[in-house]
């Protein structure tokens, strides 16, 4: 049992050995980790080590991981039969254990941290053998859904919504795919496989969602829209649902939106610098358009929420035009466009212009009439968020002239064009320096060649000295990834009057503007993520994968 340790681990609990029953010394180690485990969460991924019946069976729980080490907590260290399971896990998963003697209320409260998935899909799929569970023919009749509450189903998709929580997800998969279903959580960014369920199951799962989400649950040929709410452990989490028809069935994607998590301010989502300075003096006009570009996802919507937070005042009239209303923000009225029934950007922002508004955010600008309403809405004294599909901060504006939007409007009305992409945090639990290799600190050094010193001291780091990059080593706070939560980089293109000549004179030529921008200190993308990299927020990897240009790394 060479991989089964009984040293004393660096933090200080006492493992079982014969030092536990040593003496006084041994005995107050042993409260400390009764203490420790005491209300201790244990990460899923952790308890999944020993399954339930296992753990149940034997008296022995995992309840922390520290790279390739396990600690299990046990009643009995010296059940042979249980260490001899330890010995087979250990070997089979090739990492080491560490096993600690605990009270059998220790291990009575770890236990009770099984999610109970596994139960919990049994129950559902025995209950469709038993009864076929809900027929979509009753329920499509409108009768009390909640009925079905307790429901084993039912019981299924609140722990599937609970896993979600626990891990920080943003968005639940549940998609038909080779004769099952596979449901997946997006955490930082990255699609992770949590469960397997079976066809029949799978479809029931994904028609209880429609029942939350009031949709038609004997609609499968096209895509739904709809959302619900549900409370979860005191909090309040609002679900976004998309459905989606696939070869094999129905996809659903659900998006967690966590309402008691607030807006957060905007230096604490990624915004600094000279970025941070130019949009916070820009919302502040009277008058004008501030764009936001980037791709699905880049969290473009909760930065534009950041500046309404701020702007959030009782002398201001705020409406927002949404698809979806994502967050539910007090004293902002807030409405969604619904284009089944003709309420499209277009035909929400007239009937928003006759509402004597301040302050106006559209969704986004999807077509030039959309464009030019926005336009014109800036022009006539009233100050317009919106956000554009493009690239880059300088290309939203040919992208709005190719629109159809006349350059001297175009001109006269945008005050800032900001865009960002979201890269992963480095854990601050297991944050460490990097190695990095000098061909890669003299290309870095090249790209921060035109940032100002007085710009790298808004970042908090210096740039005529040594490079220190950090990156995660992983741990037990981060499930071993290196990484925890997100954060935005940005450029900011301030429009500035020699940027509104070119607008109105040259059409907005990328050359030209992309050059003034230049001159006038524009930080640009990656150079924001390389601060931020030598700040500590996150790695030269993720800012290589979501910037563009000539490449950081050294190729294969």
């Amino acid at each position: 049992m060479d991989q089964i340790l009984q040293s004393t681990p660096s933090f200080g609990l006492a493992p079982s050995s014969k030092r536990v029953k040593e003496g006084s010394g041994a005995e107050r180690d042993k409260i400390v980790l009764s203490q420790k485990l005491s209300g201790k969460k244990v990460e899923r991924r952790v308890l999944t080590f020993i399954a339930e019946e296992a753990a149940k069976r034997y008296r022995m729980v995992p309840f922390d991981r520290e790279g390739a080490i396990f600690r299990v907590a046990m009643t009995n260290p010296q059940d042979l039969e249980a260490l001899n399971v330890l010995r087979f896990l250990s070997e089979k998963e090739g990492v080491e254990v560490e096993t600690y003697q605990v009270t059998e209320k220790d291990i009575d409260g770890l236990i009770a941290q099984y999610s109970g998935a596994e139960q919990a899909l049994s129950a559902a799929i025995q209950s469709l053998k038993d009864d076929d569970i809900i027929e979509e023919s009753t329920v499509s009749t409108g009768e009390d859904k909640g009925m079905f509450q307790d429901a084993p189903i039912a019981k299924l998709v609140q722990v599937m919504i609970g896993h979600a929580i626990d891990g920080r997800a943003s968005d639940i998969h549940i998609e038909p795919i080779e004769g099952n279903y596979r449901v997946r959580f997006r955490v930082d960014g990255v699609l992770y496989a949590s469960l397997i369920l079976p066809v029949s199951v799978g479809k029931a799962v994904v028609s209880r969602i429609k029942i939350l989400s009031n949709l038609k649950i004997d609609e499968k040929r096209k895509p739904q829209d709809g959302r619900f709410r549900v409370s979860e452990r005191g909090t309040v989490i609002d679900l976004r649902v998309s459905t989606l028809p696939v070869v094999e069935g129905e996809k659903v994607v659900m998006r967690v939106l966590d309402k008691s998590a607030g807006l957060a301010d905007l230096e604490k989502m990624g915004l600094s610098g000279r970025n941070h300075e130019v949009l916070l003096r820009k919302i502040m006009e009277p008058y004008g358009i501030i764009l936001m570009t980037g791709p699905t996802g880049s969290g473009k919507s909760t930065t534009l929420y950041g500046f309404l937070n701020i702007l959030n005042k009782e002398e201001r009239n705020i409406i927002t035009l949404e698809d979806p209303v994502e967050y539910f923000l007090d004293g902002i009225n807030q409405s969604q466009v619904k284009p089944e029934i003709g309420y499209t950007f277009a035909s929400g922002l007239r009937s928003i212009l006759r509402q004597d508004p301040n302050v106006i955010m559209v969704g986004e600008i999807r077509d030039s009439e959309t464009a030019e309403l926005a336009i014109h809405a800036a022009l006539t004294g009233h100050l317009v968020f919106s956000t554009l599909h493009t690239n880059d901060s300088i290309g939203s504006i040919p992208r709005l002239i190719d629109m159809g939007i006349e350059p001297f409007l175009l001109a006269s009305s945008i005050q800032a064009v900001a865009a960002q992409r979201l890269v992963r945090r480095i854990c601050e639990h297991c944050r460490e320096e990097a190695k990095v290799s000098e061909k890669i600190l003299s290309n870095i050094r090249a790209f921060l060649s035109d940032v100002s010193e007085e710009e790298a001291n808004r970042y908090h780091v210096r740039l005529d000295g040594p490079l220190t990059f950090f990156s995660g080593h992983g741990c037990s706070e981060c499930n071993n990834s290196g990484y925890k939560g997100r954060i935005a980089v940005h450029e900011v293109l301030e429009v500035t009057d020699a940027l509104r000549t070119v607008i109105a004179e040259k059409r907005g030529s990328e050359t030209e503007v992309r050059e003034i921008a230049r001159k006038q200190g524009m930080t640009s993308m990656k150079q924001d993520g390389l601060l931020k990299a030598l700040r500590g927020d996150t790695t030269i990897a993720e800012v290589e994968r979501v910037t563009e240009g000539a490449a950081l790394v050294d190729e294969e």
